[in-house]
């Protein structure tokens, strides 16, 4: 076993290099479905691990109220913060098929993402979507023998829009082939979502989303707090079948248990999540979150062992 990376040459000398923001790179190798769900527009490798893709960041995108364009909040005009966590999500899985030679039927997993925005610098929202640069940096790289693509890797970016520096991303992947993923995943890829029926949910407001589909989740009986997504064919959260609660998911519900445990109410501007095992569709998922140093602390819990755990930090509206 070796942490040597193996990247594909580089295309050009970075002085040379062009980006275009004008079409989406294949939906296929960032896991979507809908075309329209899909930010990477281009991408070039550069030498020593390094990366730089185009993103565009649309303006409709709105997960949370305090980014919903032209809601009067004073965060209004800034874009949807989770669109940092999915940017990393969709550049760790380009970059392992588009350069490092992961085949189309591997498998790659999100073990863990994190972000942090300056409010200060982030882009105003425009008529239109906003072109990001993403610098991005690959490392901790491990190989096993006889398997000629990276089986773990982990990724860094820097985000700038016209020139200037807003914030950054991170995240770490584990690249399963199609067999491992099928031994791994057993009897539970087969489980589907259990239709919620019975149980309280909170008011859009009280988790601060747009709307009561955007809500994940549920008050159980007993006062536990379930992730449960009201819609699970949310066109953000469900562009395709899971057979597992998806990483974004368990991140948002997370980020509704800070508002509903007193988070501050402004926007998201921080947040990190390690994935420890896969959070499935097949048993209660309960969420805790609490007060912690500089933020909030999360822990996703089923069957008595955590799936997912990390932190949230939020800006003040302005």
């Amino acid at each position: 076993m070796t942490e040597s990376p193996s990247l594909a040459p580089p295309e050009a000398d970075p002085e040379e290099l062009t980006l275009s923001w004008d079409s989406c790179v294949s939906r296929t190798l960032v896991h979507r479905n809908a075309v329209a769900e899909v930010l990477l527009t281009d991408a070039r490798a550069l030498p020593d691990g390094r990366f730089l893709l185009a993103a565009q960041w649309p303006r409709s995108y709105a997960t949370s109220a305090t980014s919903d364009i032209g809601s009067g909040s004073g965060s209004a005009d800034r874009h949807d913060p989770m669109l940092a966590a999915e940017t990393i999500r969709q550049v760790g899985l380009y970059i392992c098929r588009r350069f490092l030679r992961a085949p189309s039927t591997s498998k790659p997993v999100i073990r863990s993402v994190g972000f942090q925005l300056d409010n200060n610098a982030e882009p105003v929202v425009g008529y239109g979507a906003t072109d990001v640069l993403c610098r991005t940096e690959v490392h901790d790289v491990r190989h096993v023998d006889d398997v000629p693509w990276p089986v773990a890797l982990s990724v860094r970016i820097q985000f700038s829009a016209a020139g200037r520096e807003f914030g950054s991303a991170f995240g770490r992947v584990r690249v399963l082939s199609e067999e491992e993923y099928e031994a791994f995943r057993g009897p539970n890829a087969a489980a589907g979502p259990v239709p919620d029926n019975v149980h309280s949910r909170p008011s859009p407001d009280e988790v601060s989303v747009p709307s009561p589909g955007d809500v994940m989740l549920v008050h159980a009986p007993s006062g536990t707090l379930l992730v449960a997504p009201a819609d699970l064919r949310h066109p953000r959260f469900f562009d395709h079948p899971s057979d597992h609660v998806p990483g974004m998911v368990v991140l948002e519900a997370a980020r509704q248990a800070a508002c509903l445990a007193g988070a501050s109410p402004g926007r998201l501007n921080g947040c990190h999540m390690q994935a420890l095992r896969f959070t499935e569709w097949n048993a209660p998922v309960q969420v805790e979150c609490a007060p912690a140093e500089d933020g909030w602390a999360f822990q996703i819990t089923q069957n008595g062992d955590t799936t997912a755990s990390g932190t949230l930090s939020f800006a003040a509206k302005g």
